[in-house]
This record gives structure tokens, C-alpha cells and sequence, in this order.
């Protein structure tokens, strides 16, 4: 493969892709006034006589026709071929045929496809110094078809009547003109095509350089927010652990409120050995004089349910009471985790009250003297107590577990006494 070659041949196939019709039209047309044999002038284009509106237009090339009596015409069937080796073998042929010499012999053709593949070749040729001679005779009329021309065209009419174009005269200028108009046609597709894509691309442009501001102004909304998010962060994770430990504190029993209870309702004769809490199951054992009694008794509670013994209750030689294991359940409603209420700030006249009942002396007691102390000195002075403040009259000797107070008896009021209850017993008399 011969590469040097392929920039002729590339551009030998794009002349004829300008023949046909989609591209026909960047294919230039120069016209031209042709100073006919006959005398007249006319305009011609594309090598034939132009006709209509293209016929009254002005125009820059000249061209002269050869009368026939200067010419030799021969007619040629050729393969088909490219345009250089055409002109290759057209020249071949006319070196061969012609009876001039090398330096004076000009020729032109005309070729024509035929359908069976070939080409028909028609070749004018002539003298060289025969047809400047006969130029020289038409200086007259050139001056003054074109007065700016200097070297026109030597053309020759075909059988066909089209032009046969001899070679080496003024046709350089018309092939100049006729590259700047190509040059100017290739110019307008490119623009063309370069406006059609930026039509094309627009929309796509436009889409993409919103995505790019709707991306930036996404960007800043999330540098000005990340403190904010952050802040939101710590609050959910602070509110998942809450409700972690609201979760784990939901059922969870409070011993204190169950010991409370047990205390209040078991009876006297009732002993705990061993109390178990596991979520809100309870398991007692010990020992009491009637077991299925203690079991009604603790059913009856608010809050204690599914009671039952897992074993029999036994009595030991002896003795007079029955050694219980009993299981029950416990309601999270009533013995579940309390949650810590907000101090009452108390009403104007409750705290005048109590700030009165804290300004009163406190009634003291001197126990009277015993026999044995009558004959003894007399005894010092008993020593008042300090005033008790309206808040120390809460139950004392108790526990707080979950805002609740346990296991405290009710304090008694300045002088008097509290009555014995059930498993209370009265302290004796201190010794002097």
C-alpha cells in the first residue's frame, strides 16, 4: 500500500461525492461571459450556457471560443477511472495522435459516464500558437466584454454542447474563485453545525450547571447546618437512652414497697426467713400458724396476684407452726419504680401555720420521782427540747425509696403519746 498517495485519493473521492445531489450544492459555481465564435457573448455556469435570471448576472472570468476550423476533435471510451489518471491517459493518447510538437500542442476533453461503466471521452485539440494568434485578433471584444482581464479562458464547444476547458491558459483564476467559494461553503456548514450543537447542548449544559449550583448550594446548607445536626445527634442518642432506660425501668420492682406491704399484712404469728425478688416474682419462705390463711391474706392485696405454694407447707414434730414456701406476682403499676415528683411549694397560710407551730414551745414531761429517789437529792432540771420544725413531723425511723417513705411510725404531736400497736411493746423507765 502506497500511503503517499492517499491524501490525492482521499480528496479525489470527496470532488466526486460534490456530484452528487445531497452535496451538489457546496460545489461552486463561477460564472462566466464566453466570447463566442459566432460573435455574441454569453453567460455560461458549470460549463453550460446559463439561462434565465443566472444569464443577466456580471462576472469576473472570460472565457474565448476556438472556431472549429483551429481544432482536431477525438472521441475516446475509457474504463472508469480517477480524475488524474483520466487526464494521465487522455495525455498519453493525445501525445500519440497529435501532429504538433510537444511544446505547442494544448488540448481539453469532455467525459461523460456511460451506464455499461465506462466513460466517453471527447478531445479538442489545437496549436498552441494558432490560438494565440487568433486571442490577439479578440483583444477588441475582451476589452471590452471584461477590461480588468488579463489571460482569459480557452474553451472549445462539445458535441453536447458543453464546454471542453483547454489547459494552461486563465482557468487558474476561475479555479481560485471558484476554492474561495468552497472555502466559504465548508465555513457555513461548520458554523452551521457548530450552532445546531450548541442548540443541542444547551439544554444539557444548562441542566448540568444546575446540578453543580443545586450541588454547591447543597454543600453550604450542610456546612451551616452541621452544628445543628450535631446538636440533633446528641439528642436522639440522649432520648434513645432514655427510653433504654425508661425500657428497663418499666418493670422493675421496687423491694422497699414490697417489704412495706408484707409487714402491714402478714400477721403476728407470721415469720419471714427468706425473701426473694426476681422482676416481679416474689418468693417467701418462713414460718406462720396457718399458711392457707397467710396465702387468702395475700391474695386479698392490691397489686399481688397468681399466689401459690410450689410445696406443701410442713409442721415439725413439736412445734406449732408451719414452715411455707409461697410464690406470687407483683403488679409493676403499683411496685414499679416511681418517678420523683416536683416539690409543692406550700400556701401562704399552711407555712404562717407552720412557722407558728415551730415558735411554740415544745410541752415538756418530768417523770415523777420514784420511792426510791424521795429521801435522794432533788433531780436537775429537765432540759426542754429543741423546737421541732414543721417539715421533722414526718414519720421517723423509716426508709425513702422512689419518693416513698417505709417501715417509720407516724411522729407524735408534743405531749402526747403514741398508743401501742400491734408488736409494739412499752420501753420501761430509765433508771436513774
Amino acid at each position: 500500500m502506497d500511503l503517499r498517495s492517499a491524501g490525492s485519493l482521499v480528496l479525489s473521492g470527496w470532488q466526486r461525492l460534490h456530484r452528487h445531489a445531497p452535496l451538489v450544492w457546496l460545489t461552486p459555481s463561477v460564472p462566466v461571459i464566453l466570447v463566442q465564435a459566432d460573435g455574441s457573448d454569453a453567460v455560461w455556469r458549470d460549463g453550460a450556457p446559463a439561462s434565465g435570471a443566472a444569464a443577466a448576472v456580471s462576472a469576473s472570468c472570460v472565457a474565448v471560443e476556438v472556431p472549429d476550423d483551429l481544432l482536431l476533435r477525438r472521441q475516446l471510451t475509457l474504463p472508469a477511472l480517477s480524475d488524474a489518471d483520466l487526464a494521465g491517459a487522455i495525455e498519453l493518447d493525445v501525445q500519440s495522435v497529435s501532429p504538433f510538437g510537444p511544446l505547442d500542442v494544448v488540448f481539453g476533453h469532455d467525459a461523460r459516464a456511460n451506464t455499461d461503466g465506462t466513460v466517453q471521452v471527447e478531445v479538442a485539440i489545437a496549436s498552441r500558437r494558432q490560438v494565440e494568434q487568433f486571442l490577439a485578433t479578440q483583444s477588441d471584444r475582451l476589452a471590452r466584454v471584461q477590461p480588468k482581464v488579463q489571460t482569459p479562458e480557452v474553451w472549445a464547444r462539445s458535441a453536447r454542447n458543453t464546454a471542453i476547458v483547454f489547459s494552461g491558459f486563465g482557468e487558474a483564476a476561475r479555479q481560485q474563485a471558484g476554492r474561495k467559494k468552497l472555502w466559504g461553503a465548508y465555513a457555513m456548514v461548520f458554523c452551521a453545525v457548530v450552532l445546531l450543537g450548541g442548540v443541542l447542548l444547551t439544554p444539557t449544559a444548562q441542566l448540568r450547571l444546575r446540578a453543580i449550583e443545586a450541588v454547591n448550594a447543597y454543600d453550604k446548607a450542610v456546612a451551616v447546618a452541621r452544628p445543628v445536626v450535631a446538636q440533633r445527634e446528641e439528642l436522639l442518642k440522649t432520648t434513645e437512652q432514655l427510653n433504654a432506660l425508661a425500657e428497663i425501668l418499666q418493670g422493675r420492682i421496687e423491694p422497699l414497697k414490697v417489704i412495706e406491704r408484707l409487714t402491714h399484712a402478714l400477721p403476728d404469728d407470721a415469720a419471714l426467713q427468706t425473701f426473694k425478688l426476681q422482676g416481679n416474682k416474689v418468693t417467701i419462705v418462713g414460718q406462720t400458724g396457718n399458711s392457707s390463711a397467710l396465702m387468702q391474706v395475700l391474695s386479698e392485696q392490691p397489686g399481688i396476684r397468681d399466689v401459690k405454694a410450689p410445696t406443701a407447707a410442713t409442721r415439725m414434730p413439736g412445734t406449732a407452726k408451719e414452715t411455707f414456701v409461697i410464690e406470687f406476682a407483683l403488679d409493676p403499676q403499683q411496685y414499679g419504680v416511681a418517678l420523683a415528683q416536683p416539690a409543692v411549694q406550700p400556701a401562704a397560710g399552711t407555712a404562717s401555720a407552720g412557722a407558728a407551730s415551730d415558735t411554740s414551745p415544745p410541752a415538756s414531761s418530768t417523770a415523777p420521782p420514784t420511792p426510791a429517789q424521795a429521801g435522794t437529792a432533788a433531780p436537775p432540771p429537765p432540759v426542754a427540747a429543741p423546737p421541732v420544725p414543721a417539715r421533722a413531723a414526718a414519720p421517723s425511723g423509716g426508709a425513702t425509696f422512689g419518693g416513698a417513705t417505709f417501715g417509720g411510725a407516724p411522729a407524735a404531736s408534743p405531749g402526747a403519746s403514741a398508743p401501742a400497736g400491734k408488736g409494739s411493746a412499752a420501753l420501761p423507765a430509765a433508771k436513774p
